[in-house]
């Protein structure tokens, strides 16, 4: 089983190829417009939900995100290059538990698939990734490029319509073709159709304008499949550390192997 959604899918995909090395089952099933006549000085509706994301690239935050029965917490210093994530749940009937941070250049993974570590090889420390070794660094899922991990300034770009229901929701339509997001590749693209040129989507900001919340709806690939994002503590202090070194071994091959192929 292959899974694509935003920031998890590169981590969902290498768990599950840990899965099947280790022999494991990972199976899964009008208002607009009356808020714009009273307040005439607010920003066209798409205006202000892009505006609302370049938050992400100016200060620290703390996100969280799910889909498809993986959930995940986070944080980011977009000024230290400084972002982490933690992702946890159900890949069919195994559980399984993900850390990632990410300082300057420097990665680290490290996975609990609980038994199946042993049988896929896979080292239940950090693992230091080395991204010159990665053939496609968008497929590990999260953003080793940018200050947002969870990719919504790449979903959003695919912005088509947008319509305000209040000052701080939005609805709009999503153009997947035209996003760069790890969260889409060809399969969706070809299960969607021509329904990928017009994803609904939800957008919450919060008080000061700035994005607060993002949903992808995605229930015509995978009744599950939607994609939920949220940002919050804009501007408060984040700790994001390496982990000990008594905690960290390098990557073996067939970690690469399994992203590569």
């Amino acid at each position: 089983m292959k899974i694509r959604r935003a920031g998890l899918a590169g981590l969902a995909l290498l768990a599950c190829a840990s899965l099947a090395v280790a022999g494991c089952g990972t199976n899964s099933t009008g208002t607009g417009a009356r808020a714009a006549d009273a307040s005439p000085t607010l920003a066209a509706p798409r205006d202000a939900v892009l505006a609302s994301a370049q938050v992400l690239t100016q200060t620290t935050y703390k996100y969280t995100l799910s889909s498809d029965g993986l959930s995940g917490t986070g944080a980011a210093d977009p000024a230290a290059k400084k972002t982490s994530m933690s992702v946890s749940g159900d890949q069919g009937s195994a559980h399984i538990k993900m850390d990632i941070i990410l300082i300057g250049t420097n990665l680290w993974l490290k996975m609990d698939l609980g038994a199946a570590n042993k049988a896929a090889g896979i080292p239940t420390r950090f693992m230091h990734i080395d991204q010159a070794k990665l053939k496609d660094k968008s497929k590990f899922g999260f953003s080793t490029d940018d200050s947002d991990p969870a990719e919504s300034l790449k979903l959003l770009k695919g912005l088509v319509e947008v319509q305000r229901v209040d000052a701080t929701h939005y609805t709009a339509t999503v153009d997947l073709t035209q996003v760069t997001a790890s969260s889409v590749d060809a399969s969706m693209l070809d299960k969607l159709g021509d329904k990928a040129k017009a994803v609904p989507a939800t957008i919450t900001l919060d008080d000061k304008g700035r994005l607060a919340a993002l949903t992808i709806d995605l229930s015509a690939v995978d009744p599950t499949a939607t994609i939920k994002v949220t940002y919050s503590d804009f501007g408060a202090p984040v700790t994001i550390d390496p982990p000990a070194k008594s905690d960290v071994v390098e990557a073996p091959k067939n970690v690469y192997d399994m992203f590569n192929n």
